[in-house]
């Protein structure tokens, strides 16, 4: 039986891209789609001995335009923020994170985290409709697989886990 979208929760770090300490928030409220588009980065190579070509994995492009109606609460002051400043270089870096809800047992489970970059990329709409804003996400360094805890105010803590590899 397939599960639902609701099974993956996404989550921005949106204290680091305020300049201040880490503050995970889900990106779920306000969002109709979040879809990762990993971009993989592959290298094809046909020997003349093979029908068929070979394959290699070299690395992911982690991607993706999330747009969110206008809402108040703390992903949204950040996004404001986005749209209000511009910022550039190190001002846009942050982590995401995402986890499955299936993997949470007794309040923590398996959880990746990404460096990514954060930047505004529009917001408007037509007359009459919902206020948005779309932000462009892009992967910025290696995927680690963490730990994420779930307090009991819903709050989120993640730890790296020990002897994982890091994968591009």
């Amino acid at each position: 039986m397939s599960l639902d979208r609701t099974n993956m929760v996404s989550l921005l770090d949106t204290g680091k891209l305020a300049g201040s300490t880490t503050a995970l928030t889900e990106m779920g409220d306000g969002y109709t789609e979040i879809t990762e588009d990993w971009g993989p980065n592959t290298e094809s190579k046909q020997y003349v001995n093979m029908k068929n070509a070979s394959n290699t994995v070299k690395g992911y492009a982690l991607s993706m335009s999330p747009s969110r109606d206008y809402l108040s609460d703390d992903m949204q002051k950040c996004i404001d923020n986005l749209f209000k400043t511009f910022p550039t270089g190190e001002k846009c870096e942050t982590d995401y994170y995402r986890f499955y809800k299936t993997d949470i047992k007794d309040g923590s489970g398996d959880c990746i985290k990404v460096p990514v970059t954060v930047c505004a990329s529009s917001t408007g709409g037509s007359g009459g409709d919902t206020l948005t804003s779309s932000i462009q996400i892009n992967g910025n360094g290696d995927v680690e697989l963490g730990t994420i805890t779930i307090g009991p105010d819903g709050s989120y803590t993640w730890a790296k886990k020990e002897g994982q590899q890091s994968s591009t």
